[in-house]
């Protein structure tokens, strides 16, 4: 059994208390405060406005829901379909939206960073990759520096896609693996085998695409410390440059399949998660793989790990990143854009999507225009969570308040019961920082942050478990 307070610094007792559901705070405020009266004329103000950042580049993503299978612990956005001429109509729809985004820029189409979500990006055929390619090329300017990346499942992809996709210019994969435990996998509905992703590796490597970030969980139903620490030893051979453990985040009532989960195996409770997050910290630190933040590790080599020693370090949907562009367009059925000081969220299937593209018309259904208040509160949670401390001075530096001792006088008190537990320091008056053994607790500190949190907490279950 992992010893939780050797290896985190914090005993079981503190974890209990701890516990409970809260954000993850990829986006502040967070998805359920969005607006559903937020539409198309709402998206291309925000793009209107971006459009006057001429000398700042772009982040663009590109959701790609299609999957040949659903893998029950799944908590993204997909369509499971066996056709692989399904995604041409998507991306018809794809392009046109591309078309609509980019005139609304007017002449902002500079790019540090491009990624391919899912689903699985590799349901497509190397024809229609190369397509998506081309439609993005032609509206947006990529540089060699880009950060040009995409998931991939090893499971389905070919040697013939591995070549296009070092060809087109991508120069950063992530694979999920989850876990290798055969009984785990067959829990959770996912197969895929250690020879096929060790061979897929060697396949990037050998294209010139060294730079691989590789995803694990842990907190699956029927995941034991044997089978989790078995899987990791294997991913520290691997020698990934950055590693994302996400907590499994099970949610029932926003992911229905996730219910058949609950009747194969029981869902780890918090104590139990925290001991195999232990084990990935244990394991992971002796392959000489450093924890940034929350959930996810890199060599010292990585840039990652570089962005977070040099105060670089963000925080987006996709997780921490180097994040070179402070603004990202979102392309797809429900990708999520962050544009002229607003969310935006398009509509969440292909039966919504399609034909308000085929119409001419932008598919945004969601979206919020932040306030001067949730911007100042995003700014101090993404302190935490990206610097690992909250400095006031700083922070009224960076949003240009002068009042902030006693604008955040009620959340600086609540901050103190994080030291009281030694999970934190308060340098001086004014400077907050979170000492090792209390990251594990960063979306606790960040929910006291949280103005909307209070309001929520009687419209029934809308988060995972934060340990």
């Amino acid at each position: 059994m992992s010893d939780i307070r050797e290896i985190l610094g914090v005993d079981e007792a503190l974890l209990l208390r701890m516990a409970g559901a809260g954000p993850r705070y990829t986006s502040y405020p967070t998805a359920p405060e969005w607006r559903d009266d937020f539409g198309e004329s709402d998206a291309l103000a925000a793009c209107a406005r971006a459009a006057q950042r001429l000398d700042e580049p772009l982040s663009l993503y590109v959701h790609l829901p299609f999957c040949e299978r659903l893998c029950l612990y799944c908590g993204c956005t997909v369509e499971i379909h066996g056709q692989r001429e399904r995604p041409d109509r998507y991306l018809d729809a794809v392009e046109r939206e591309i078309a609509i985004v980019a005139a609304a820029l007017g002449e902002r189409r500079r790019v540090a960073q491009l990624h391919w979500g899912g689903g699985t990006p590799t349901f497509l055929t190397p024809a229609q990759l190369e397509r998506l390619w081309r439609m993005l090329s032609a509206q947006f300017e990529l540089p060699d520096d880009a950060e040009v990346s995409i998931e991939v499942d090893p499971h389905v992809t070919t040697a013939e896609q591995v070549e296009l996709l070092a060809e087109l210019g991508f120069n950063r994969v992530s694979m999920g693996v989850q876990d290798f435990d055969p009984v785990v996998q067959t829990a959770v509905a996912r197969d895929q085998t250690l020879a096929e992703t060790l061979e897929l590796a060697a396949q990037l490597r050998a294209r010139g695409i060294a730079a691989l970030n590789v995803d694990l969980m842990y907190g699956l139903p029927a995941q034991t410390e044997a089978g989790l620490a078995d899987t990791l030893d294997r991913i520290v051979a691997l020698r990934p440059d950055r590693l994302a453990v996400f907590g499994y985040a099970h949610v029932p009532w926003l992911k229905p399949a996730q219910k058949a989960l609950e009747r194969r195996a029981p869902v780890p409770e918090a104590l139990a998660r925290a001991r195999l997050f232990a084990l990935a910290v244990a394991r992971l630190g002796a392959g000489g793989y450093e924890l940034i933040g929350l959930d996810h590790f890199a060599l010292p080599t990585d840039p990652l790990w570089r962005a977070l020693v040099e105060d670089r370090l963000q925080r987006n949907f996709m997780g921490y990143a180097t994040a070179p562009a402070a603004e990202m367009v979102g392309f797809g059925m429900s990708a999520i854009g962050d544009l002229g000081g607003a969310w935006l969220q398009n509509a969440r299937t292909t039966a919504e999507y399609e034909p308000a593209l085929a119409a001419g018309r932008l598919a945004t259904v969601r979206g919020l225009r932040r306030s001067e208040e949730d911007n100042l509160r995003r700014a101090a949670i993404l302190s935490l969570m990206c610097r690992m401390r909250l400095d006031l001075d700083e922070l009224e530096r960076d949003t240009g308040r002068r009042d902030l001792g006693r604008h955040f006088a009620v959340e600086w008190r609540e901050l103190q019961r994080f030291a009281d537990e030694g999970l934190a320091v308060f340098a001086h008056d004014r400077r907050f920082e979170v000492l090792p053994r209390g990251r594990l607790f960063l979306r606790q500190m960040a929910m006291i942050f949280d103005e909307y949190l209070r309001r929520r907490a009687a419209d029934g279950p809308q988060f995972s478990q934060t340990v």
